[in-house]
């Protein structure tokens, strides 16, 4: 390799690295070290290194167990879902240092999708717990009763519970038309399950847009592409078989449902 382009690419990685110094660390020099792990976890995921993100907040983790934060952050953006022992094992370190409400919650909602309902029950029973679930969207005791198979209990779950956040709506629409389809497919699908009216809910949302793709019909596209990439290495506790059989039940039922919702509207 001539002098020249060893020149060119010493320049280059100079030039690059001075950009993300300016960018990210020098405006943050005078913030906690584990807050500058969350920056620099971020400026590696918008660029698509998912897997040195993960690397670089679980490191955070381990150097400062007790920066909640840290946590939260990592549990909003893990890129790995298929290896939920290592996932799991985080939170549960971190909830022995901490007891913080909101990571019980996290383990909660890792242990109801494991089909540890007794043990994720007992994590969300406290006030601090229920607040947690309320400002973070997170109808974890709904998901809960669905898990044991208990569907008019998930479904009042689910609606106390955004009646809760959303004490001034008249009616269903007031409250889900701005909801996602990945959001709202949990009441639709218990309704159908049912033999409940899921035609009200579905329609709070578009079928079919060609403005967004925030629509039934995307939704649909998308778990059809996902359905045969479906894996799981561990789930909570090691071997992958439970947490594989309960998500491959959960797409082949949306799956189903959404292809009854195309023929009902399209």
């Amino acid at each position: 390799m001539s002098f020249s382009l060893l020149w060119k690419l010493g320049m280059v990685t100079l030039v690059v690295g001075t950009i993300f110094f300016l960018s990210y660390i020098y405006p943050n020099i005078k913030t906690p070290k584990w807050r500058r792990k969350i920056i620099s976890a971020k400026y590696l995921r918008d660029r698509q290194h998912f897997d040195l993100a993960d690397q670089v907040l679980e490191g955070a983790i381990k150097e400062f167990p007790a920066a909640i934060e840290v946590y939260h952050v990592y549990n909003q953006y893990y890129s790995t879902p298929e290896d939920m022992k290592r996932i799991y094992d985080v939170f549960a370190a971190g909830y022995e240092k901490t007891h913080d409400a909101g990571l019980g919650v996290v383990m909660a909602r890792m242990l109801v999708e494991e089909g540890d309902v007794e043990k994720a029950a007992a994590l969300l029973e406290s006030a601090e717990a229920q607040e947690y679930m309320l400002t973070h969207n997170l109808p974890v005791k709904a998901e809960l009763y669905y898990r044991q198979g208990n569907l008019e209990e998930a479904e009042k779950e689910y609606l106390d519970f955004y009646k809760k956040l959303y004490p001034d709506a008249q009616n269903e629409k007031e409250i889900f038309s701005d909801f996602q389809p990945e959001e709202l497919i949990f009441l639709a699908l218990i309704r159908w399950e049912l033999k409940k009216d899921w035609r009200s809910i579905v329609s709070c949302l578009p079928v079919k847009s060609i403005m967004e793709e925030d629509d039934w019909l995307s939704l649909y596209q998308k778990l059809k592409e996902d359905q045969p990439k479906l894996t799981v290495k561990t789930g909570v506790y090691g071997p992958a078989e439970k947490l594989l059989e309960f998500r491959k039940n959960q797409i082949e039922k949306k799956i189903e449902f959404l292809h009854e919702v195309m023929k009902a509207f399209l």
